[in-house]
């Protein structure tokens, strides 16, 4: 069934009977949980106290629960924390913002709850506290009271803050604070600083208290946007700052918009980070339009990398004359590159599907099949110009790749290019100067007769479980 856009979709449900759509949802609400406990909340409208008694309830089972949320389970349990944060900031917060601020405030106090109860590997309970934090400084701004109690409750949220997601706090406290105020805080923190220093000399080293103070100051530069407040932190306790620490100065004073300032500190080599700062620099320098300095960088940092970002920097940085010029270089280099995926990705992106095709045949042997992050969309580009050896002979080398190494969770995978090599080989394309599909199939069969996952996938009898690997 088609889908209506969503403005179209409005439009065609104002025009509708309202006896019609009251149909609709007491039919959906029958059949859906969520619409029915929505339309339940609709009716606790006019009584914000017992609105939010509903939203109190789902966050004490929450807390109360002793479920563990496995890897695959915890991005569900990260989603259905943030629709209920987004259903009271929705529901709630207009009509009680006092009540709908207690709550962000107990789910944020309750973080170690969601995180000891999860296997955040992907960072979703950590989005849930920081999408909460946000709700809590937008929920404060709609309160009445007054502005001096929002510095202390602030710092008293962040200073219990034992995960890093509570940083959105402070990261984010201009929705909620003037400057002046974000001023205070700053010297807030920068006393701490002061007293832990104090502290640190006589121990003859740095307390945690230190580095935490110091990445409260950080986060408060950004609601600033003051580069300053951050670089005056880090170099009262790090007065030759590493180049790590540089490379926050100059990310810092570019996010502000002074390139100038970020001059200042990308001075001399980075050592293992060098190329960073060398990009870096050519930012700064384009942004004070002295083209002339970073257009060469740039250059360099392509012929080093070969990557389509990489060019696309470069050009941005040229004259519209010199442009045809430097896309024939890129053209060439490409093709006398020894990493020929890397060269066929930049011969597609300049037009030359041919070359990056002929790239591809002639070295088949040196792509790597554990590159499948590049290898399965340049596959899909050759396949979109028609060029079937090409792409044959990446589908080849992902496939050894996946048997090779014997990964058993990528045999759905591995059974797919499996697949489009015998759909390319049954149109007769010529594959020379490739090995044939014949001898090729022959070879896998003969040397990996013994993966019989692989082969039951191949044969459809792990159907059901190809999609999911």
């Amino acid at each position: 069934m088609a889908k209506f856009p969503a403005e179209n979709l409005e439009v065609f449900l104002k025009g509708q009977e309202p006896s019609t759509l009251v149909a609709v949802l007491v039919e959906l609400a029958g059949d859906h949980q969520a619409v029915q406990q929505r339309l339940a909340r609709m009716q606790l409208a006019d009584r914000p106290e017992r609105l939010a008694a509903g939203f109190r309830k789902t966050l004490s089972a929450w807390r109360r629960s002793t479920k563990f949320y496995d890897y695959h389970e915890s991005r569900e349990f990260g989603r259905s924390l943030e629709a209920w944060l987004d259903q009271v900031e929705r529901e709630l917060l207009p009509k009680d913002p006092a009540a709908a601020l207690a709550l962000f405030e107990t789910f944020i106090e309750a973080d170690a709850s969601w995180y000891e109860r999860a296997d955040d590997s992907d960072g979703c309970i950590g989005d849930a506290v920081r999408a909460a934090c946000r709700h809590w400084l937008l929920a404060a701004a709609r309160c009445g009271a007054a502005a001096s109690e929002w510095p202390q409750r602030l710092a008293h949220l962040v200073s219990a803050d034992e995960y890093g997601a509570r940083e959105e706090l402070l990261r984010r406290a201009d929705l909620l604070l003037n400057e002046s105020e974000l001023r205070g805080l700053v010297a807030r923190f920068e006393a701490l600083m002061t007293e832990a220093l104090v502290g640190g000399r006589r121990a003859k080293v740095l307390p945690h208290e230190v580095y935490k103070a110091s990445t409260s100051l950080s986060l408060l530069s950004e609601a600033l946007h003051d580069p300053e407040v951050m670089v005056r932190a880090v170099l009262r306790y790090s007065p030759e700052p590493n180049a790590q620490q540089r490379h926050g100065f100059v990310r810092a004073y570019l996010d502000a918009d002074r390139p100038a300032d970020a001059l200042v500190w990308l001075q001399g080599s980075w050592g293992p980070i060098e190329e960073s700062r060398r990009g870096l620099l050519s930012d700064a320098l384009g942004r004070l339009g002295r083209y002339d300095e970073s257009a060469p960088i740039r250059q360099d940092l392509f012929e080093r990398s070969l990557a389509v970002f990489d060019l696309h920097r470069w050009l941005e940085h040229l004259p519209e004359a010199s442009r045809p010029a430097a896309l024939q270089r890129a053209r060439q280099m490409a093709l006398g590159h020894d990493g020929p995926t890397r060269a066929a990705v930049l011969l597609l992106e300049l037009g030359d599907a041919a070359g990056a095709e002929s790239k591809l045949i002639c070295e088949s042997a040196s792509i790597r099949g554990e590159d499948y992050p590049t290898l399965v969309p340049l596959a899909e580009a050759l396949r979109t110009h028609q060029c079937c050896r090409g792409e044959t002979a990446v589908y080849r080398a992902l496939l050894k790749g996946v048997l090779d190494r014997a990964q058993a969770r990528a045999y759905g995978h591995a059974a797919r290019y499996w697949s489009r090599l015998r759909e390319i080989a049954y149109t007769s394309t010529d594959l020379l100067p490739l090995q044939s599909h014949q001898d090729f199939e022959a070879e896998i069969r003969s040397g990996h007769a013994h993966k019989v996952a692989f082969w039951a996938h191949v044969n459809g009898e792990r159907g059901a479980h190809v999609a999911a690997d």
